[in-house]
């Protein structure tokens, strides 16, 4: 077992089970892979190293608290995306936080990764919300605006967690609609 400083990112589809249900098996297959595809598409671009899937998230590790914040807020960009146009839209809940946590078997356990979890719960469709010791981490190589939301009561954890929530802009805001579920 290592010892490592990371930031974790998790991701959760809202309403996944209700959008699966919705639709033909075949077509809730089709939206979950191209979700996926989405995401993992953002996780390789930031070089993060995807833990596991949870069913209808993620578990990504970083070396880097500023690509983990950028990866973050690519991912709700590239779903946002996405969903212009489509008749059953996928939202996204985004959580991080970072510190050191153990690591065995390629995976990951501590304060840090249960933080990002429950962070990730807490969200709204279309947010991401972050640790603020992940923003304190990146520093001046954060490139995203961020919002402090103050110490929030996390479900099982003894201590508030300071938390910021990360700002952003679809791509091409210009023409879009209202594409966020």
């Amino acid at each position: 077992m290592n010892t490592e400083n990371v930031a974790i990112l998790f991701t959760d589809v809202v309403g996944s089970t209700e959008l699966s249900q919705q639709l033909s098996p075949e077509a809730a297959d089709e939206i979950r892979r191209g979700h996926f595809s989405i995401l993992r598409q953002a996780l390789a671009a930031a070089g993060g190293t995807e833990v596991k899937n949870l069913g209808d998230g993620l578990m990504v590790a970083f070396g880097s608290a500023s690509a983990a914040l950028a990866c973050g807020v690519a991912m709700q960009q590239g779903v946002e995306r996405d969903n212009r146009g489509r008749e059953h839209s996928v939202g996204l809940r985004v959580g991080l936080s970072g510190g050191e946590v153990s690591r065995e078997n390629d995976d990951y356990f501590g304060d840090p990764v249960v933080e990002a979890a429950r962070l990730c719960a807490t969200c709204e469709s279309g947010q991401v919300l972050a640790a603020d010791i992940v923003r304190a981490m990146a520093g001046r190589r954060n490139r995203h605006l961020c919002r402090s939301l103050g110490a929030l009561t996390l479900k099982g954890l003894p201590d508030p967690v300071e938390t910021v929530e990360m700002l952003w802009e679809p791509l091409g805001a210009a023409d879009t609609g209202t594409a966020i579920p």
